[in-house]
C-alpha cells in the first residue's frame, strides 16, 4: 500500500496530533483534579514555610512554628481539611522554596514569596495577600549612605534566591556576599564579612529594635520598591488553586491577617485593610 502523500497525509496527521493532544488533555486535566483530592487523602497540608524569618515565619522559645504566615497556613489547612493542625511544616529559605515545591516535596509555599514575572514562568501565585518593603539596606550607625547608588563596591550581605540580588549587582555595583538563612547573614554581618545588609525590609526593621543592634545599627537606606507576597502552587494545578485562594479570602474576611500585623508588630497597612474590607464584601 502506498503512503497518503500531499493534503491527504496532512489530514491524516493533523487527525492523529487532535488525538494526542486530547489524550494529552485528558490526561492533564486528571492529574489537576488529583491534586486537591491527594491532599485531602492524605489527611495533611504540606507547606514549605521559613523558620528563621522574623515576624513571617520563626520558632518560638519552645521550638514551635509561628509568624504571620504560619497563622495564614494553618487557617488554609482548616479551611481545606476541617483542622489547623492537619498540616507538615517543612523549612525553606529563599533559594530552594520552588525547587521544593517544583520537585513535590510540599504542596504550597507560604515562605515570603515575592510576585514576579520570571518566577510566574516555574509555578502558579495565589492571591497576594501582603505588600513587602522589597528591600532595605542595615548599616553601621556611622555609616552615611545616602541613595543606593552609594553601595557600589561595597561588600554587602544578602540572601541567595533573593529577587533583588541582580539589580543589587549589576545596575547597583555592590559585591554581594550570598547566605541561605538569616542567623548566617548576621553572623557574618557582625563579623565584619560585609559594609552592610541588604534584605527585606520587615525583617530589618524589627532586627535593629534588638539589644545587640538598635545601639550600633540603623536602617541607612529605606526600600525603592514594594512587592506583593503570596503563596505558590505548582504550574497545572487548577483545582488546588482555587480552594487555596479561597481559603486565603475567607481568612482575610476573618481579620486573620490585619490581626496578625498587630500581633506581630508589623504595622497597620492599607493594603491588608483593604483587602480584609473586599473580602468582606465578597463573601
Amino acid at each position: 500500500m502506498s503512503a497518503a502523500t500531499g493534503p491527504a497525509r496532512s489530514a491524516r496527521y493533523l487527525a492523529g496530533a487532535s488525538f494526542v493532544g486530547l489524550g494529552l488533555a485528558a490526561s492533564l486535566s486528571a492529574a489537576q483534579a488529583d491534586q486537591l483530592d491527594r491532599v485531602k487523602q492524605r489527611g495533611k497540608l504540606i507547606v514549605g514555610i521559613r523558620n528563621d524569618y522574623v515576624p513571617f515565619g520563626y520558632l518560638d522559645p519552645k521550638g514551635q512554628n509561628t509568624g504571620f504566615e504560619v497563622d495564614l497556613a494553618r487557617a488554609v489547612a482548616k479551611d481545606v481539611l476541617g483542622s489547623e493542625t492537619a498540616i507538615e511544616f517543612v523549612p525553606v529559605v529563599a533559594s530552594n522554596r520552588i525547587e521544593f515545591l517544583n520537585a513535590g516535596r510540599i504542596d504550597v509555599i507560604f515562605a515570603t514569596l515575592g510576585v514576579n514575572a520570571d518566577r510566574g514562568k516555574v509555578i502558579d501565585f495565589t492571591q497576594h495577600y501582603y505588600s513587602m518593603a522589597g528591600i532595605v539596606l542595615l548599616a553601621p550607625k556611622e555609616a552615611t549612605y545616602k541613595s543606593w547608588d552609594d553601595i557600589r563596591g561595597k561588600k554587602i550581605c544578602g540572601s541567595q534566591g533573593n529577587l533583588y540580588n541582580r539589580t543589587l549587582s549589576e545596575k547597583m555595583g555592590a559585591e554581594l556576599v550570598l547566605f541561605t538563612g538569616t542567623a548566617e547573614i548576621f553572623s557574618a554581618f557582625q563579623g565584619g564579612r560585609c559594609d552592610a545588609i541588604a534584605y527585606d525590609g520587615p525583617n530589618l526593621n524589627m532586627k535593629v529594635t534588638e539589644d545587640g543592634w538598635k545601639d550600633k545599627y540603623k536602617i541607612a537606606l529605606q526600600t525603592f520598591e514594594y512587592v506583593p507576597i503570596a503563596g505558590g502552587v505548582r504550574k497545572n494545578e487548577p483545582g488546588f488553586l482555587k480552594a487555596v485562594d479561597a481559603a486565603i479570602v475567607k481568612a482575610e474576611a476573618s481579620g486573620l491577617m490585619v490581626e496578625g500585623e498587630k500581633k506581630y508588630n508589623l504595622g497597620e497597612s492599607e493594603y491588608v485593610q483593604k483587602r480584609a474590607a473586599d473580602a468582606k464584601k465578597a463573601q
